[in-house]
């Protein structure tokens, strides 16, 4: 798995035409690919989960189509049978990959059984921009698992997840983006979620659906690449900066965290085909020094996982 993390500085003009800072964002990217036996492994013990979880994947399910297509696209490989693998298999191994590296580790008990069903409810095609529970459950599971593999104490819990630093508590709404109408109504529906016992919010924003339906993002390098995909979350902060501003200013939710996941073709990569992410962390600088410094151990936690 290859990381990164860059930082940059927010810079305003006054309405006297001084430019000053405003805030600070910070990209974060992750850039994952596994073997297909390995996938299909994953979609297996998926299976076995829900099955220990007294659930059933429907034989006519999306989910049950990704395994049964990483299942094939493996063992064409493993016997070198070219005429068996099939592009369309490539890209359902990519999307069983996402969702049974975030969905594993619920393991067995209650809430592993609601978020399972969750996951079987509406479209579960990552590659299509349908909205649906499945979606927006797989956001708040990926975004749990990634705050997990940075060394965080991660729990899922209202708002959505929950963040602990010595025993400060983080609550992070988590919003999934199908459209860019009624980008404040949703920001505001995030912060009323925020309205409980933390030291502070934050709101965790996913882009993916905003990206062109069935379809990958060509490159013709890691770098160009990365930085379509930045420039992803950067314009979609650009055009709703003020509803940013308007819910971030007060102090109720005190960063952003925007983040866009595709499938990307780099011809000069190897290998070709990855699951690549950008994340950025948008934030302002006027905070009150407890927020700043919670702030601070939450930035730290990330940008150490990425450096």
């Amino acid at each position: 798995m290859e990381k990164n993390a860059t930082h940059t500085p927010i810079y305003t003009k006054t309405q006297g035409g001084v430019i000053v800072q405003t805030g600070n964002s910070s990209n974060f990217t992750m850039r994952d690919s596994s073997a297909y036996l390995a996938i299909k492994q994953r979609g297996l013990e998926l299976q076995e989960l829900y099955r220990k979880n007294d659930l059933v994947v429907h034989p006519e399910s999306y989910l049950s189509k990704l395994i049964e297509d990483t299942a094939m696209l493996s063992d064409a490989w493993l016997c070198n049978d070219e005429g068996h693998m099939k592009i369309s298999y490539l890209f359902s191994a990519s999307q069983l990959n996402r969702i049974a590296t975030a969905a594993l580790p619920l393991r067995v008990s209650e809430q592993a059984k609601e978020y399972l069903s969750a996951l079987l409810i509406g479209s579960l095609d990552l590659l299509n921009r349908e909205r649906s529970k499945a979606k927006d459950t797989l956001w708040e599971l990926e975004l749990w698992q990634a705050l997990a593999r940075m060394g965080m104490h991660a729990t899922l819990e209202e708002p959505d997840i929950v963040v602990s630093f010595d025993g400060a508590r983080i609550g992070i709404a988590c919003k999934k983006f199908y459209s860019e109408n009624n980008v404040s109504k949703v920001l505001s529906q995030a912060v009323s979620q925020l309205e409980g016992n933390f030291d502070f919010g934050m709101i965790a924003i996913n882009l993916d659906d905003l990206t062109p339906p069935n379809n990958i993002l060509k490159a013709t390098s890691i770098d160009q690449m990365l930085e379509m995909i930045s420039q992803l979350n950067f314009s979609f902060i650009r055009r709703h900066e003020r509803h940013f501003r308007k819910y971030l200013e007060p102090g109720r939710a005190i960063a952003a965290f925007v983040s866009t996941s595709v499938i990307s073709d780099v011809i000069t990569a190897k290998p070709r085909f990855n699951n690549s992410r950008q994340s950025t962390l948008w934030t302002i600088p006027e905070l009150s020094s407890k927020k700043a410094e919670q702030m601070r151990n939450f930035f730290n936690a990330v940008n150490s996982a990425h450096v």
